[in-house]
């Protein structure tokens, strides 16, 4: 009984050595795995640590002699580290590094493979018997391939002077080795590639043309170029600083950058915005101007764009001002060239009228002289052949009588239509002339106004019925103007006559004595000009004639109530004489509206 519970107690003893054994193995490796990810996370831009830290415990984990770790180019492998061996081992091989794939090394078979290689026993293993490695010393040889993406990129080795093949849980624990190693090269290669991006774009953020300022999603200034900087001024020592967006607005409202507010107004307006993309322009205290761009980030946060657009916008107002000053141009050349045309349309036409008044003059003045020597000649007839008649029998003498008084007749006639067409050939003279007339400063109100009685008292002396309603509407302490006064006083009179006209024309149509007619005069200061307007609420004018109403010879009147060429000279007075101009607006059966603006430096 005695012997049976010492046996099952040294059972228990055993048991439980063994336990603790595996449980020793077992935290061995967990604690080599640790310290192997430790080195990991703590050289990332590094990987030979990861590599020394291998090579250092792979030894002690898996009871081997010696170990070595090893890099694959994809065409030769090289030793990166290594533990357990002599200088001379390590002196014995260090030179045949770095070597090509072959089959007479574990290593290589293991990296062509893509499988881990395990020999148990060199000397009996026929692939390796007669090679120099089975002279080395070595019995069991172990190596494991470092794969990713299942390329080989190296692997770790591991050997034994004893015959004594490797456990499956260490085959296990070197593959974990690899599987860190590759991680460990992973992530080296990795950051190598993160820096070289971030080199990349620091270059190219610093050498972007806007400035560019990123705020995360804490609205802390997180990054930003050199153009920012450089942009708004902000010192270095600004920067070292930590910075929140609301303290970068207040430091930038305190000196001026938002013109006249408060800190905390701009930041609660910027706030209201933050999820919004929009952008502005404003012009700094040193009078640049630039475009703010805000883009907010999905995740929160937002980056804001900042433009120098003072030459963009100093280009801009230089083309605008050259486009106005091209219009303004433009429209002078057509005003000049309209001008010239007109001016010799006017000399053709004055030289033509001239010629033809001449012609015509002389034999008008035969007939208006002999028109009066007829009329003279046939009263001396009647008082001469009064007795002769008297004589005759009545019906004779009444045949005799009216045919005297129809000579009488016709004769008056040709007097009255002689004497309009002589009036005609002076009008045509008078426009072929020209314009003349003596310049002198004068009150344009006084002028008008004048004017404007001379032509109502005219219009009475012509025709007693004749009545309208005058309103003036004078600007008040008018400065004086250089102008001709004789010839601006004809250009009124044809206006104001020509406003009776049309207003005692529509008083006729009318017909039931409820039209009021009414001629209205006004005048006003124009910048450097001054203006007269002249309205009548008569019969109009239609748009179609509009454009002739100042060529000679077109008038809106009846034949034989109007030569044509009132407005023709008033134009030419207004136009040519006194560099201004005359402009006409009218609706039928409503008004007819004469503006003329007359410079007051010709």
């Amino acid at each position: 009984m005695t012997s049976t519970v010492n046996n099952a107690v040294a059972d228990l003893q055993r048991a439980n050595a063994e336990l603790q054994r595996q449980l020793d193995e077992a935290l061995s490796r967990e604690t080599a795995t640790a310290d192997i990810l430790q080195v990991i996370s703590g050289s990332p831009t590094d990987v030979q640590p990861t590599f020394d830290a291998i090579a250092a415990r792979a030894n002690v984990v898996c009871g081997a002699t010696s170990d070595g770790v090893f890099r694959f180019d994809g065409s030769r492998i090289h030793l990166v580290g290594h533990n357990g061996w002599t200088r001379a081992e390590f002196e014995a091989i260090r030179d045949t590094f770095p070597l090509s794939p072959g089959r007479g090394s574990v290593t290589a078979r293991a990296i062509l493979t893509r499988q881990f290689a395990h020999v148990h026993d060199i000397a009996a293993d026929p692939e390796y018997a007669a090679m120099s490695i089975a002279r080395s010393g070595l019995r069991t040889v172990l190596s494991v391939p470092m794969l990713r993406d299942g390329e080989p990129i190296g692997a770790i080795t591991v050997d034994r002077r004893e015959v004594r093949p490797f456990s499956e849980s260490e085959i296990g624990l070197l593959k974990t080795f690899a599987a860190q190693a590759v991680i460990a090269i992973e992530n080296v290669r990795l950051f190598d590639e993160l820096r070289q991006r971030q080199a990349e774009l620091r270059v190219t953020f610093d050498n972007m043309a806007d400035g560019v300022a990123m705020f995360d999603e804490g609205l802390h200034l997180a990054a930003w170029n050199r153009n920012f900087q450089e942009l708004l001024d902000l010192p270095d020592d600004y920067l070292a600083q930590p910075r929140g967006f609301d303290d970068y607005i207040r430091y930038l409202t305190e000196r001026g950058e938002f013109g006249d507010t408060s800190p905390e107004a701009e930041i609660a307006r910027l706030h209201a915005r933050f999820h919004e993309h929009y952008s502005f322009e404003r012009t700094r205290p040193d009078r640049r101007v630039i475009e703010v761009r805000h883009n907010p980030m999905p995740q929160g946060g937002m980056v804001l764009i900042y433009s120098d657009i003072t030459e963009r916008k100093r280009s801009e107002a230089e083309i605008r001002a050259a486009r106005d000053a091209a219009e303004a141009a433009y429209r002078d050349l057509k005003a000049a060239q309209a001008n010239l045309i007109h001016a010799e349309k006017m000399a053709s036409l004055g030289q033509l009228t001239a010629g033809i008044a001449h012609e015509i003059k002389n034999p008008l003045n035969f007939v208006n002289n002999f028109a009066s020597l007829s009329v003279e000649l046939l009263d001396e007839l009647k008082e001469t052949t009064a007795p002769a008649l008297a004589a005759l029998d009545e019906a004779r003498r009444t045949d005799a009588d009216e045919t005297i008084e129809l000579l009488s007749g016709n004769l008056e006639k040709i007097a009255e239509h002689g004497k309009r067409a002589d009036n005609i050939v002076k009008s045509m003279l008078e426009h072929s002339r020209g314009i003349s007339g003596e310049r002198r400063e004068v009150d344009l109100n006084n002028l008008v106004d004048e004017a404007l009685t001379l032509a109502y008292h005219g219009a009475r002396a012509r025709d007693q019925s004749f009545n309208i309603t005058l309103e003036r509407d004078f600007a008040a302490a008018l400065t004086p103007v250089k102008l001709a006064p004789q010839e601006l006083t004809r250009v009124f009179l044809n206006l104001f006559g020509n406003g009776f006209y049309a207003v005692n024309k529509r008083a006729r149509e009318n017909g039931d004595g409820s039209f009021r007619p009414i001629l209205t005069v006004a005048t006003r200061e124009d910048g450097d000009a001054v203006e007269v307007r002249v309205r009548d609420n008569g019969t109009g004018i239609q748009a179609d004639i509009r454009d002739k109403l100042f060529q000679p010879f077109f008038t809106t009147k009846p034949t034989g109530e109007g030569t044509g060429l009132g407005l023709s000279i008033s134009y030419e007075i207004v136009t040519q004489q006194h560099g201004g101009t005359i402009e006409v607006e009218s609706e039928p059966g409503a008004f007819t509206e004469f503006t003329i603006r007359l410079p007051r430096h010709l």
